[in-house]
């Protein structure tokens, strides 16, 4: 399967990674982390050039990774400084060092050409984060446990534009019936595409009713931001029937934010990590731990459709596939997916023409 590999990923949540090696495979990738004793993260490829022993398998010795074979000892740039038994340091005795960035608490890496690596493409689109770290926060920051998926990672940013499988996957938490024959609207900027929906004058979910607590209807919003091919975030909540639904009116009621991070392992396995920000409750731990319970439960849902439909994709059984107007998310997302990796390659055949010719 084909990735798109010039851009960052989320590696590790930070507290993940710390004096201790870290083997994680990304994009098919063996991959291992650490941090160097002043804090900085490190990621190199994961394997000894002299007999492929993983370097995870192996201990961090000041800033440098030693092999528990052998002893070549590597530095934070993955170059070979010490061959034991020899001062000859043998050629091609280095490993890949990846790009890497600390972030929103999170360590990203970048898997494609280093020379493009550009921090200012990290994802930058919730300054509620920046809020919740602030000194006076009008938000909570949750980070939710790193959960592990056997699809592909695809399937899950293709739940994650479809507000329409919320009715029927999580009747118990943010499911309703009044929302069924709601029709969703969808747009694009640029890359980024928005699919949402309003559900007015209705029962609030279960999870909203949970914490908000009201005697009547209220109205409901879902936003679904996607940021191709593997960031989302998702705008929900509730406030009063005809409340102003501007991005302030939403301020004003119960909002929501949980962002999505889908890390392929490989093709058909994901890292999914993922927080959630709310506008209640600042200060209250004991709702903050049922809330982080309430929407692990629900991505808990996901993950089990998101699995039977990895397994089945393996033996289909169904000559052609049929499309839905609630598609309309999925399709567009996999239309940018295809187009932005078509276009990578493209400049990587270029790029390689234009050394041939310069060589010749």
């Amino acid at each position: 399967m084909a990735f798109l590999r010039n851009t960052w990923y989320v590696a590790a949540w930070s507290g993940e990674v710390g004096r201790q090696c870290l083997a994680r495979k990304i994009l098919g990738e063996p991959i291992m982390l650490y941090r160097t004793a002043a804090g900085q993260p490190v990621a190199l490829l994961d394997r000894c050039p002299h007999r492929l022993l993983p370097l995870s398998k192996g201990s961090i010795e000041g800033d440098t990774i030693e092999c528990g074979y052998h002893g070549l000892t590597f530095d934070s740039a993955g170059r070979c400084i010490r061959a034991p038994g020899q001062e000859r340091i043998p050629p091609g005795a280095s490993v890949r060092a990846y790009p890497v960035a600390e972030h929103m608490g999170m360590v990203w890496i970048w898997p494609g050409d280093p020379a493009l690596a550009d921090r200012s493409k990290l994802f930058d689109q919730l300054p509620q984060w920046a809020d919740a770290r602030g000194p006076k926060p009008q938000w909570a920051l949750l980070e939710g446990p790193l959960t592990y998926v056997n699809a592909n990672y695809l399937l899950l940013s293709e739940n994650l534009v479809d507000p329409a499988h919320v009715v029927y996957v999580h009747k118990r938490s943010l499911g309703s019936p009044a929302m069924a024959n709601i029709p969703i609207d969808a747009s694009q900027q640029g890359d980024a595409l928005l699919v949402s929906r309003w559900t007015p004058n209705a029962p609030a979910s279960p999870i909203l009713q949970r914490y908000g607590k009201w005697a009547g209807n209220v109205d409901r919003w879902q936003y679904y931001w996607m940021y191709p091919p593997h960031i989302a975030v998702v705008d929900f909540g509730a406030g009063p029937p005809g409340m102003d639904r501007s991005d302030a009116g939403r301020d004003a009621a119960m909002r929501l934010f949980t962002a999505h991070f889908m890390t392929p392992e490989t093709a058909t396995t994901t890292f999914y990590f993922w927080f959630v920000l709310r506008n209640f409750a600042i200060g209250d731990p004991v709702l903050g731990n049922d809330l982080i319970e309430q929407v692990t439960m629900t991505f808990m849902e996901d993950k089990a459709i998101l699995e039977a439909i990895e397994e089945a994709e393996a033996e289909p059984f169904v000559s052609s596939r049929v499309k839905l107007a609630v598609d309309v998310g999925s399709v567009r997302l996999r239309k940018a997916v295809d187009r932005m990796i078509a276009e990578e390659e493209a400049q990587q055949v270029s790029g390689r023409q234009r050394i041939g010719i310069a060589s010749t």
